[in-house]
């Protein structure tokens, strides 16, 4: 269970916090919410507290652990497969998962695979979203612009 003034994160809108916890009656049936406000594009949502429909978020990483986030450019990148489709699936899975670091990770295979062939508009616009939405992860976390956090990744990740 989260409290007001947690820092979450979601694989579809990024980082956010928690801002407050409110009982609505929506379809004659009064539930407990979470009113979640998130940092890219300052979207509010609503989610039930009900744990079950809660899988998706997680807290946020610890600021000691930003710096791991950047290990991964250490590593050699994975190879992606050549298909479209093949690759299509490893980054909704990787997304969808909400794992920074493999998220860092899929950032490095992407930018290692336009250096041999150029990216559709289409993984143009996943390396984007990957990018946005880590660095809202760490613009939470640092207390940082989504801007300053872009920047980090870009020196510590794309450079």
């Amino acid at each position: 269970m989260f409290n007001i003034g947690d820092k979450i994160y979601h694989p579809k809108f990024g980082a956010g916090f928690i801002v407050n916890i409110e009982e609505k009656e929506i379809y004659k049936t009064v539930k407990r919410y979470y009113i979640i406000k998130f940092i890219i594009d300052d979207v509010e949502i609503m989610l039930p507290v009900d744990e079950r429909n809660n899988i998706k978020i997680r807290e946020v990483i610890k600021a000691e652990d930003v710096e791991k986030i950047f290990d991964v450019s250490n590593k050699k990148h994975s190879k992606l497969p050549s298909k479209w489709i093949d690759r299509l699936k490893i980054y909704d899975n990787v997304i969808s998962k909400g794992d920074v670091f493999e998220i860092a990770q899929l950032i490095l295979d992407i930018k290692a695979l336009s250096k041999n062939k150029s990216l559709s508009s289409s993984e143009e616009k996943i390396l984007d979203n990957c990018i946005l939405l880590l660095s809202s992860e760490i613009s939470i976390i640092l207390d940082v612009s989504i801007d300053e956090a872009k920047q980090k990744i870009i020196n510590n990740l794309l450079s």
